[in-house]
């Protein structure tokens, strides 16, 4: 990820329109998400002096609480209630979390807290006893394009996944990016696709929806270089880490 300098970590909330540069996953493909859906969605974003931004997505777990991708954490801009929208306030953001394992690795799960609780019902978290199976449909949302031509979206774009088989993500990284699967190897993640629909830069960080319920957090794909592709997506697996997020959170 491109690290950018001389920005702030606030958080803008309510912003529809967006105007900066997606450098991150976005989706292909999907449609605009129903008025009624995703108002949790958090936009995050780190915007330099010229105006160039890296982007992410997050969800709100509670009034005060984001759920996202560690990756995202060079991301210092966060825009609330981007669907369906307006602006409500700014803030700054008070704490961030990195879950790290026995071994002390990182893995790319990351609480956000807020310091002021939010107005916006947030993503209820997950029954772990009802996980998505194999081909069982899950939704994903972010800012991106709506084409291959159109680098993002006005509006919060969502779009179904079969959950898969991880087989053929982890043979595509393990013979193409080795290094990068050996990062991506022990951490907890599912997976999922759908060949009509394309992630690529804008979307990660952004939650994985089943019965209305957040079970993952978009993480990467079978293209880690961020090149147009169908190919299959790693999701973070919400209910692996839940312990922690109920440790770190209180909810």
């Amino acid at each position: 990820m491109m690290r950018l300098t001389l920005c702030l970590f606030v958080l803008w909330i309510g912003v529809t329109v967006g105007t900066v540069v997606d450098l991150q996953k976005r989706i292909i493909g999907g449609q605009t998400c129903g008025p009624h859906e995703r108002h949790y969605h958090v936009r995050l974003r780190l915007v330099d002096a010229k105006g160039n931004s890296d982007m992410c997505g997050g969800s709100l777990i509670s009034d005060q609480w984001i759920l996202t991708a560690a990756h995202c954490k060079e991301t210092m801009y966060a825009d609330i209630g981007v669907h369906p929208g307006p602006t409500q306030q700014v803030q700054k953001t008070t704490q961030t979390e990195i879950f790290k394992d026995q071994g002390n690795k990182e893995h790319d799960i990351m609480l956000l807290k807020l310091p002021t609780p939010i107005n916006i019902q947030p993503v209820r978290l997950p029954d772990c006893q009802k996980r998505p199976k194999i081909d069982d449909t899950v939704q994903i949302a972010g800012h991106g394009g709506k084409t291959r031509a159109k680098d993002k979206s006005d509006t919060l774009q969502c779009a179904d996944l079969k959950v898969v088989e991880c087989d053929r993500l982890e043979k595509i990284l393990a013979k193409g990016y080795s290094h990068y699967y050996e990062e991506k190897r022990y951490q907890h993640w599912f997976c999922g696709q759908n060949k009509t629909v394309v992630t690529c830069p804008g979307d990660s960080g952004g939650g994985v929806v089943f019965n209305n319920m957040i079970y993952g957090v978009h993480s990467f794909t079978g293209e880690p270089n961020f090149a147009v592709s169908s190919a299959p997506v790693g999701f973070m697996d919400v209910c692996a880490y839940i312990k922690w997020i109920h440790d770190t959170t209180g909810i």
